[in-house]
Formats: structure tokens, sequence, C-alpha cells
């Protein structure tokens, strides 16, 4: 089974830079048969292989999506990790190259020592930004699938250390995606879920196995859901704090009359996401 996984994974590269430029279309433009999809970009640092694998299985066979896999690898070698996860999934499983159109049901793999980006429904590779210190893949590619993709743009952040996905997720949520957390309980290595939740802009928080289906039903209804050139339609939850504040002053013990309103808004919505609402 493993060697066949490799073998497809190997044809879906050939075959991915082989195919006519009259069939792929001028760079940059998308071709007249490339609908519009959601693409979901997953995360992961130390811990993130057994995560990803354990998503991958619980993906159902048709998913009408496109995943992009950015995990922490080492710089100097060459990696294994799209024919590591490829007898995992159904999905066609390849290293990203530079001009690669995304693609339904295919998984592509951050290739070591690059960063990655999405514009105009194509995958680009570029060198670190940071040659030394912390590099931050994840947040690069978040921030261009955000702008490229809106509210079709989906973020997954799963077991890692530091804080990659932070920043980046933040651009997501503005531009009505969807941003997913790993439960850090669930995680091998806590840091990045953790960093994300801290933000309050984590749609949700769950464990590896119960994402896919929770990823569905949200994606469903926002479909369901107008959106009026692309932009958010303005809350009204907040006219109401005011009057809540002041119930819970005079009715209980707590008093949050002096707590900025923008504060108090991140943390409901924080523990919204803990509890998956």
């Amino acid at each position: 089974m493993p060697n066949s996984r490799s073998q497809k994974t190997k044809a879906a590269n050939s075959t991915a830079n082989e195919r006519p430029l009259t069939e792929r279309g001028p760079p940059g433009v998308l071709s007249s048969s490339q609908a519009i999809f959601p693409v979901v970009g997953i995360g992961a640092s130390a811990g993130g292989l057994d995560a990803c694998r354990k998503l991958l299985q619980a993906l159902p066979a048709s998913t009408g999506m496109s995943f992009i896999l950015v995990q922490h690898l080492d710089p100097t070698h060459e990696s294994m990790l799209a024919g590591l996860l490829a007898s995992h999934t159904h999905l066609t499983v390849q290293q990203a190259a530079e001009g690669m159109l995304l693609e339904r049901e295919h998984l592509y793999v951050i290739p070591p020592g690059t960063y990655l980006t999405v514009s105009a429904g194509a995958l680009h590779l570029s060198p670190p930004q940071a040659h030394h210190g912390a590099r931050l893949p994840f947040d690069f590619l978040l921030h261009s699938l955000a702008e490229d993709c809106r509210a079709r743009a989906i973020c997954i952040i799963l077991s890692g250390t530091g804080t990659d996905g932070s920043l980046g997720l933040k651009s997501v949520k503005k531009n009505l995606g969807l941003v997913i957390a790993q439960s850090p309980e669930e995680a091998g290595f806590d840091g990045m879920p953790r960093s994300a939740i801290l933000t309050g802009a984590v749609d949700l928080v769950l464990p590896v196995a119960a994402i896919p289906d929770a990823m569905f039903k949200q994606t469903q209804r926002k479909a369901l859901t107008p959106e009026i050139q692309g932009v958010l339609p303005e809350a009204k939850n907040h006219e109401y704090l005011p009057d809540i504040i002041e119930l819970l002053r005079t009715s209980t013990s707590h008093d949050f009359t002096f707590y900025k309103e923008g504060t108090i808004q991140r943390r409901i919505e924080r523990r919204m996401a803990l509890s998956a609402i």
C-alpha cells in the first residue's frame, strides 16, 4: 500500500509539472474549469505529524476542498513528509512547487527552507525573510491565504511549539474565514494551539478527530449566509453589553464597569471558542 501511494505522489507531481499551459492557463489566472472552493491552511510543528495523520484519516471520502500543510522542517534536509502522509489519505499529496494551481482533493506540503504563499489560486515559493532567529512560515501563508481566498480560507492549527500562526490567523478571521485550533490538552505540544486561542480570534477548539465534521458544518452554514462585498455585517451584540454589565454588577459580585469593551469582547469570543459554540 505505501508503495502504491508513493507512486501516486510521484505521478501527481509529474502530471502537475507536465500539464500543458493551454490547460493550466496563464500564470496567476484561474482556468475556466476551476470552480471556487475552500482552501485549508494547516500549521504544525513538534508533534504535528501525528496530529496531521489523524486529521487526514478523519476526512470524508470527498471534501471539495484544497489543503496546504506548513510543517516546520529542517531547512538543510530533503523532506519525506509528502510520502509519509500519502498512505493516510485519499487526497493527492504533493510537495508544493512554484506556480502550482490549487485543486480540490489535493494536499500541498511546504518544501524545506522556503516560505509559501497563495496568489490568484496558485502557490508561490520564496526564500525565508529571516535568515536567523524565529521563522514564521505559517503566518506568512495565512496572510496571503486570507487575502486571496477571503471567506473561503480555513485555518487549522495543530500541535507545535512557539507562536507561528497566531498573527496570520487574525487576517483569516478579519476576512471572514474560519479558524480552528486543536485542543491543547490533546496536542503533543500545546504551544501553537494555546497561543492561537489567546488571540481571541479562534472560532473552534476541538480534538483533531472532530475537526473535519465541524469544519464542514461551519462551511455549509457560511454558504447560507449572504456576504456583502466581503465585509462582515456590523455586529449589534455590543449594544447590549452595557446593560449586561450593569445587571451583573447589581445582581452578582462581578463588576466589569471599568473593563475595556474590546477586552470583554475578546474574552467572550475565547470562551465561545473553547466551548465550540
